[in-house]
């Protein structure tokens, strides 16, 4: 079961990643990247909750399920969501704590 986002959940998940930018990046940029990454984070978010509806429905049936998925507005692989890209980015910054 997907746990239920709260408003107070995503204001500290975006201050979180407006520090993460803060100072690094010229402020008059600063928006393409955090709106690209709310965009990735939305797509992302979509997608998994649509995999998991479709893994309950149709109990585990993996080809049903990517058939379902294929039918959807957009498809994501594994390497194109929020989740692996973060991880991704986590093992570059910290390589020896993963």
């Amino acid at each position: 079961m997907v746990e239920q986002t709260t408003q107070e959940k995503i204001n500290s998940v975006l201050w979180q990643a407006a520090d993460t930018f803060r100072g690094k990046i010229d402020s008059s940029t600063y928006k393409d990247y955090i709106l690209t990454m709310l965009f990735i984070k939305y797509l992302s978010d979509t997608y998994k909750e649509k995999l998991e509806e479709y893994t309950k429905r149709y109990n585990g049936d993996e080809q049903r399920i990517q058939r379902a998925l294929s039918r959807e507005r957009f498809v994501l692989d594994e390497t194109s969501t929020f989740d692996y890209l973060y991880r991704a980015l986590a093992k570059m910054l910290y390589p020896l704590k993963l």
